[in-house]
């Protein structure tokens, strides 16, 4: 690191000025590549329904359906598809959705090419509840999200700030809002900061949940005491919720996890006040 020059002055204005720092790209963990989105056989199972529905191909040799299970008890799980069936005898529970109605299976058939003749009904999905097919929010996915980093700001803004005088720093602690895809639903997404780490450059940090003010502010300072470049830093962490816009409800969901900006200021020079006698 490269040591601050010492300056012969005679007096310096101590009032405080505002910086405001250009903020870099949002910053993920370095294993993001390399993690996986695990996801139910159902959700899975969903998703390729949703293939299914959007392209239907010319000829068919995939179909699917949805029906009640009948002959519960019997060792052979039957549809009402293609005529009427003996009503579920409570072998199999159908589920509990609160306000909402539960989903009715889904089945599924197929067959080698269009000269064969179907398959049987097979069950791949049972009773659900609505919200039981709705696409998660992965923290993975959830970091791969190009969150715009906050400003970050420090007072005195000079180039150079003194030895053993406090430097502020705040940040503006703005929500993101934005659109997105995920697993070919369109949701609403909404981030909120909760937690900052600034990073003075000289070994020392600072994490709060204060975003701090500006002057007359002291709530968030450093005060450097060799003479020193600096560069400092802030690191953010933020929470999420996201909405689908399938969700008959509308409800908002918290998404597991956390995601990460950094915003860096430009290096500044700390330096010693040094009297000269003239004469």
């Amino acid at each position: 690191m490269r040591r601050g020059r010492a300056l012969t002055v005679a007096a310096v204005v101590l009032a405080p000025m505002l910086v405001l720092a250009t903020p870099s790209v949002a910053s993920t963990r370095g294993d993001l590549d390399e993690d996986e989105v695990h996801l139910s056989g159902t959700f899975k199972t969903h998703l390729a329904y949703r293939r299914w529905l959007k392209s239907p191909p010319a000829i068919k040799l995939t179909d699917y359906a949805r029906a009640p299970l009948c002959n519960v008890g019997s060792p052979y799980l039957q549809p009402g598809i293609d005529g009427e069936c003996l009503p579920p005898d409570g072998t199999v529970p159908i589920p509990g959705c609160g306000d909402d109605e539960p989903m009715e299976p889904l089945w599924r058939r197929t067959r080698p090419d269009a000269a064969s003749e179907w398959r049987a009904w097979r069950m791949v999905i049972g009773w659900v509840c609505p919200d039981d097919l709705l696409p998660p929010f992965p923290e993975v996915e959830f970091r791969r999200l190009k969150i715009a980093p906050l400003e970050a700001h420090r007072q005195p803004s000079r180039p150079e700030i003194l030895v053993n005088k406090p430097l502020i720093v705040f940040t503006d602690p703005a929500q993101r809002a934005f659109r997105t895809d995920l697993f070919g639903f369109a949701v609403d997404v909404e981030t909120t900061p909760v937690a900052y780490t600034w990073d003075f450059g000289d070994g020392s940090t600072l994490d709060t949940r204060s975003a701090g003010g500006p002057y007359p502010s002291l709530e968030l300072t450093h005060t450097y005491r060799s003479a020193t470049t600096a560069t400092v830093s802030l690191t953010t962490k933020w929470t999420g919720r996201f909405r689908v816009d399938e969700d008959p409800d509308h409800e908002w969901r918290e998404i597991d996890g956390t995601a990460v900006t950094t915003t860096t200021l430009d290096p500044f020079d700390v330096i010693e006040l040094r009297s000269r006698l003239d004469g």
